[in-house]
């Protein structure tokens, strides 16, 4: 009686140490068929392929919580992207989305270290889209693009002060350990400011009404003298309403670049609608206007383009370009969906905005038509 008294006890304290600590293994997989048509030096080319991740990121995750006690817990993510149509790891590093260990408390807020989404990045994603096919990656911005995600981060995401409304702030030490653009580094030289960036974000959601702004700088090497940093500033900002038979959002992204004033001013700016027209099945539009393009822009941002005089910014006429993005998703079950895609990216004289790594020359449009499916679990 007594043994069996014992382990009842045993079993009964190690599900309380169970219910305490828990980790989830959970993941993403997109693949869809697409065409993309461009134009490159005076030739119309289509490519037909199998693509990963146009709707969302194929990934495999792992994430955990354990309370402490006192309504402390430990929280960490790691996170890596799969390319569904090879089944490859997308970036040659495995857990390329989210490597982060942090505190969290109800009154002290919450700290995260490691790599993770930058504040800006993770807005534009909620806010209007960080893939392939959405404006913000056709546009190369520094919060859809170059700096989606950031290394070496401290992200303090403070206590809910007000109803609604989240307010958080970054730093890192440096941003890119990939970075191989500088002459120096923090690692290599002491006292260097190159790779080192931080952002801050508000986030306000009220019943139908949704709003925020985020903020990034990051300063990285300027590659046109031997030493020497330029500071790549990124403003986003958008409103978004949901009136029921359909949703709403406006925003507008600036991003600016010191080294030689190549990305002066280089704005985009438009609305999306996003209407339930049956049920599970959601159709979506957008308009986004790029300005100051510049002639060539490349998709590792910044950093490339600041070694070449290529984009010069609001010193250039017609150097701007539409950007015509559909969605349509229909929701099969609730980690299944359907789903069919369709940017057409229109550059004016001096802009040559690409669109799924399909590159095009000035003054000529490029479209893409993507259909698949995602599946989450």
């Amino acid at each position: 009686m007594k043994k069996t008294v014992l382990a009842l006890a045993a079993i009964a304290a190690s599900s309380a140490a169970f219910a305490q600590s828990s980790v989830t293994l959970y993941g993403v997989v997109d693949a869809s068929v697409e065409s993309v048509k461009g134009n490159t030096a005076g030739k119309s080319t289509t490519f037909n392929r199998v693509s990963s991740g146009n709707l969302a990121t194929s990934r495999l995750g792992f994430k955990g919580v354990e309370d402490l006690g006192g309504g402390l817990k430990a929280k960490f993510q790691l996170e890596a992207t799969v390319a569904a149509d090879t089944g490859a790891s997308a970036t040659g590093r495995f857990f390329d989305r989210a490597a982060w260990v942090g505190l969290a408390s109800a009154e002290a807020g919450e700290l995260r270290i490691g790599r993770q989404d930058s504040l800006i990045g993770a807005q534009i994603a909620d806010a209007i889209g960080a893939q392939a096919y959405d404006a913000s990656v056709v546009a190369v911005t520094l919060g859809g693009s170059t700096f989606r995600r950031i290394d070496n981060a401290l992200t303090y995401i403070a206590p809910t002060f007000v109803p609604g409304l989240t307010l958080s702030a970054q730093y890192s030490t440096a941003v890119d350990y990939t970075n191989t653009n500088s002459a120096e580094s923090q690692a290599t030289t002491p006292g260097s400011v190159i790779g080192r960036g931080f952002g801050f974000a508000a986030n306000f959601v009220q019943g139908p009404l949704s709003a925020g702004a985020s903020y990034i700088q990051v300063n990285t090497a300027n590659k046109a003298v031997a030493t020497g940093e330029q500071e790549n500033v990124g403003l986003f900002l958008y409103g978004a309403y949901d009136l029921g038979v359909a949703k709403l959002t406006a925003y507008y992204n600036d991003d600016t670049n010191d080294g030689n004033r190549r990305f002066d001013g280089r704005r985009l700016y438009g609305i999306n609608a996003a209407v339930p027209v049956a049920t599970g099945l959601t159709v979506s539009g957008g308009y986004g206007y790029a300005r100051n393009i510049g002639t060539v822009v490349s998709t590792t941002g910044f950093g490339v383009n600041a070694a070449v005089p290529a984009v010069t910014g609001k010193n250039v006429k017609n150097d701007n370009a539409g950007i015509i993005t559909l969605k349509a998703q229909y929701d099969l079950s609730k980690r299944t969906a359907a789903y069919a895609l369709f940017t057409q990216v229109q550059n004016s004289d001096n802009a040559n905005l690409g669109l799924a790594s399909v590159t095009t020359i000035k003054d000529k449009s490029v479209r893409g038509l993507a259909v698949g499916v995602r599946h989450a679990f």
